[in-house]
């Protein structure tokens, strides 16, 4: 009855586990080739557990490492003794029998098949798997400690269908007992409940417990610390809900640590591998994953390939060390319908980016805590200290129906990587994530936390994230083949701090969305992107429960960043470009006292461009919100300095047309009429974006720019490097460009509307400079110095120099979006 295993299969489960655990560097072992697998022979017979004569003789008695005799289907009527270790050979089944049992081991083993009830007839009494820890450190077959492992072979549990988790009905105030839900339980006294917070902060989330139930009311056996907000409300034709999420964290069947778990942080954690499959539904997974341990999470579905025959549904994942579920190297898996609660680190987590085809559906993910030090936790990855309830490394997967409460960092955050990482390197260099079109993102809410979507910063190889651009198209090893648009539906996000939503890409759309109660609505760091078909509101008359500690609202509400109180509310910013809003409601932007707000800004403290052709068309304004505010300019960041975007028809100024400008080049012109409500001007003419650099990558800022009526401004340039400066211009007007230091090679230009776009310029230069259009595709493009008369009728072919001013005029060519030109001090550029 040994589990003595053999060297060489040790040393291969230890070689494919090296690599899992997080975005691990691609410079891992790879995963071997799995050895060929011999069908091992169906179960023959059904033994008893407490019959003698199963074992040889004697019964196992504690301490004792079992092994199932092999080929049998063994039937566990009793409650053993607590093992040192429980091993189930390929053939062989440990059943459990149809009443209320424990089975206690320091590890378990299967091979073969672990069965508690079944999908057709769900174990009705009590089973509870106790994974102890009497001999610490153990390794089993390179599986680690407090083991449920699972390597080519069946697991089966199946603990009874209940309710998982639905809504409240009515708001449920601070120190009341009763819960009205919005279904009918079938919750019993002594379960135990997640109750979501409903204000930004995810520690008001509430663990509870049921007293007694009549009907759709349950009644706590103590008072709620917290109000839980419950309202439903229609706005311009959407349904706007904040209600808060119930669920059920009790299940009949159990696999936890044993207590000693909650002071060591050394969870159970169930592990599946190889040809292995896994049907796990109505069990409750507590003192689950170990912390700070790479590999060792609640229920991780390691390099399985393609599962369609698995899954991991209805089930709880509460008290957990380290993550919830993770999916290594396996595709077309279903976890469904789960709720989680207190757990550290991304929760439901996809982790190389070859994770393809899963389906993650109907879950409720509660309280996902940062890794905290002063409990001894540390961060997996870098980016655990923003933790995700649902961290996405490849789009081609279904995201449907899923809550994100209460999470002190992202709710889904589509980390893509240019490909997949870890063990997902070695055969991922196909695989693009950033290029790959999206699978189903749809009807998933966020709430309670800093930011409710992130599609952005992918990581490396070694876990480290940075800007990452999702521009999915047909092919995505050719990123010039057709763009396959992304479409974000039918997405709800409140009480975020930071921003409901925040993309970065090309070609992505949020559409039939409701953002109500964040700091931010929703930004796009993107291009041929934007907002559409939805619903933004400032603020509800969900006031929230604010802390004690808290700077506070009018009327005592809870403000997004207490911190910094004054922060502008916003529905929707501009950034980058083209970028709009388009067909959508808004609601509830009132300035206070406190702060400020308006349903339309712009991404302050912003040191990058920003396109003024960025335009809003076919807003619907359901009360008296202000409409526009743009904070002033902060120091040294160029794209507040050239906030402007286009008002197509007249939906936010009564003016189709028309552009709303902050720059101080811009708003003085004749045909402008200020709006200091706005801190803004709205303009006639027409807008785009004027940039320079240096070539040689030398420091030639700050660069003035002064427009012909006088008015000038000061660009810093891009943060540090002070080399590439851009802002936003009125086509057909002349500005005096003044770098701070000379350049022997600049490069400027001119990104219009469309062609025959015109601008005049002047710089200071030294000497007689060639210069050229495009001289990278041609050097033959030189232009020719002609007389400054002569230079406005020229079509942007020819320059004047007078008494060191160089005299340019920028001319958008047919068929083109932009004019560029590079001004060398020799015949020709570097």
């Amino acid at each position: 009855m040994s589990t003595r295993l053999p060297l060489l299969a040790t040393t291969l489960l230890s070689l494919l586990l090296s690599g899992c655990g997080g975005n691990t560097p691609a410079t891992s072992p790879a995963a071997p080739a799995s050895p060929p697998t011999v069908p091992a022979p169906a179960p023959t017979a059904s033994l008893r557990w407490s019959d003698p004569a199963t074992w040889g003789g004697a019964v196992p008695v504690t301490g004792q490492s079992v092994t199932l005799p092999a080929g049998q289907r063994v039937l566990l009527d009793v409650s053993p003794p607590a093992l040192a270790g429980l091993t189930i050979p390929a053939g062989s089944a440990l059943e459990f029998a149809r009443h209320d049992l424990t089975l206690k081991s320091e590890w378990i083993m299967v091979h073969g098949e672990l069965r508690v009830g079944s999908e057709a007839q769900p174990f009705a009494g009590r089973a509870d798997i106790i994974l102890t820890d009497a001999t610490p450190g153990e390794n089993v077959m390179g599986m680690g400690d407090r083991v449920l492992a699972v390597m080519d072979g069946t697991l089966e549990l199946h603990g009874q269908s209940r309710l998982a988790w639905t809504r409240l009905a009515q708001t449920a105030p601070a120190g009341g007992t009763t819960l009205n839900l919005e279904q009918a339980p079938d919750w019993a006294p002594g379960d135990t409940l997640t109750l979501t917070s409903t204000d930004f902060n995810p520690a008001q989330t509430e663990q509870v417990t049921v007293q007694r139930v009549s009907g759709m009311a349950v009644t706590l056996s103590a008072p709620l610390k917290y109000s839980h907000w419950a309202q439903t409300t229609t706005l311009g034709g959407f349904a706007l809900s904040e209600r808060a999420e119930v669920g059920l964290l009790t299940r009949n069947v159990r696999v936890s640590a044993s207590d000693d778990a909650a002071a060591s942080g050394l969870g159970a954690h169930t592990m599946i591998m190889g040809t292995a499959q896994a049907r796990i539904e109505g069990t409750e997974f507590v003192r689950v994953g170990q912390r700070n341990v790479l590999r060792r999470y609640p229920v991780h579905f390691h390099q399985l390939g393609s599962q369609p025959a698995s899954y991991f549904r209805s089930n709880s994942v509460h008290e957990s060390y380290n993550r919830c579920v993770v999916i290594h190297g396996t595709r077309d898996l279903a976890v469904q319908n789960n709720v989680t609660f207190n757990t550290v680190g991304h929760c439901i987590f996809l982790e190389d980016g070859d994770e393809t085809g899963n389906r993650l559906e109907g879950n409720l993910v509660t309280l996902v805590r940062r890794p905290n030090a002063k409990l001894g936790e540390t961060p997996l990855l870098p980016s655990d200290k923003r933790a995700a309830a649902f961290w996405l490394t490849n789009p081609a997967n279904t995201v449907r129906g899923n809550v994100a409460a209460g999470v002190e960092g992202v709710g889904f955050w589509y980390a893509l990587p240019e490909h997949p990482t870890g063990l997902g390197a070695a055969t991922g260099a196909t695989i693009w994530p950033r290029r790959t079109p999206l699978g189903t993102f749809d009807g998933n809410v966020a709430h309670s936390g800093d930011r409710g979507l992130d599609v952005d910063n992918g990581p490396d190889a070694d876990g480290v994230t940075h800007a990452a651009s999702y521009d999915p198209v047909s092919v995505p090893a050719d990123p010039k083949s057709a763009a396959v648009p992304a479409d974000f539906t039918g997405y709800l996000a409140y009480k975020q701090r930071d921003h409901g939503a925040w993309l970065r890409g090309e070609n992505l759309t949020l559409s039939g969305a409701r953002l109500a109660d964040n700091g931010v609505g929703a930004t796009f760091a993107a291009h041929q992107s934007g907002l559409r078909d939805s619903l933004l509101v400032g603020e509800t008359a969900n006031t929230g429960t604010p802390e004690n500690w808290e700077t506070k609202g009018e009327g005592g509400r809870s403000l997004p960043r207490p911190w910094d109180a004054d922060f502008p509310v916003r529905g929707y910013q501009f950034y980058d470009g083209l970028v709009r809003i388009e067909n959508v409601a808004l609601a509830g932007f009132v300035p206070s006292a406190v702060r400020q707000a308006s349903g339309v800004g712009y991404l302050t403290e912003n040191a990058f461009a920003l396109n003024p052709q960025n335009q809003a068309r076919a807003l619907q304004w359901l009360d008296a919100s202000a409409r526009v505010y743009f904070p002033a300019a902060a120091a040294n960041k160029d794209g507040d300095l050239a906030a402007t975007f286009l008002d197509a028809d007249g939906s936010v100024t009564g003016q189709a047309g028309r552009s709303v400008t902050a720059s101080p080049l811009l708003r003085d012109a004749p045909d402008c009429a200020a709006s200091p409500a706005w801190n803004a001007s709205v303009c006639a003419g027409q807008y785009a974006r004027f940039w320079l650099e240096d070539v040689t990558g030398g420091r030639i800022g700050p660069v003035a720019v002064q427009n012909s009526r006088g008015a000038r401004l000061s660009l810093a340039g891009v943060p540090d490097a002070q080399k590439h400066f851009t802002t936003s211009v009125r086509v057909g007007e002349t500005y005096a460009v003044t770098p701070s230091a000379a350049s022997g090679h600049l490069r400027l230009g001119l990104l219009g509307r469309s062609p025959g776009d015109v601008l005049r310029l002047t710089l200071p230069v030294s000497g007689d400079p060639a210069l050229y259009r495009d001289w990278w595709i041609d050097e033959r493009n030189r232009l020719k110095k002609v007389p400054l008369s002569a230079l406005d009728a020229t079509t942007g072919d020819s320059y004047a120099l007078e008494a060191g001013q160089l005299h340019l005029k920028l001319v958008v060519k047919p068929g083109a979006q932009a004019a560029t030109l590079d001004i060398c001090g020799a015949p020709l550029c570097p």
